[in-house]
């Protein structure tokens, strides 16, 4: 992490580098809650949930949506690996409802199906939670 108390946050799905950036904070949503990051912060690893990842520089606070993965935090920065970044205004309502069915009405008779059944779920949620 940087000496002038910012945090340096880089963000990777798949495809490629989305984010990098330097903020005050970073708070990001893990699977059983969330955490907020600051410089100095000692080192970690832990596993995303599915919502919303908050940049804090100063008043201003930039959103994004975080589908799942893993955040590190290192001496250098904090890094996020998600599957997807999304703008919170690019989640459409329809299609977030349409998922949460779907997701619902799936089968789930074997335990490596109900894992996967309730990841899709907890996913369908956030996203229609945050639709517009």
């Amino acid at each position: 992490m940087s000496s002038d108390n910012k945090v340096q946050c880089i963000v990777v799905t798949p495809e490629k580098t989305e984010l990098e950036t330097s903020c005050d904070m970073l708070i990001v949503p893990l699977f059983d809650g969330e955490i907020g990051i600051q410089a100095g912060r000692a080192p970690m690893v832990g596993r995303l949930g599915f919502g919303l990842m908050k940049i804090k520089t100063g008043t201003t606070v930039v959103e994004w949506f975080v589908d799942g993965g893993f955040v590190q935090v290192t001496r250098e920065g904090v890094y996020v690996l998600t599957d997807r970044l999304l703008k919170p205004e690019a989640i459409d309502r329809n299609e977030a409802e349409a998922d949460l069915k779907k997701a619902n009405a799936m089968m789930s008779n074997s335990p490596e199906s109900a894992a996967f059944k309730e990841r899709a779920l907890e996913q369908a949620r956030a996203k229609a939670r945050l639709a517009k």
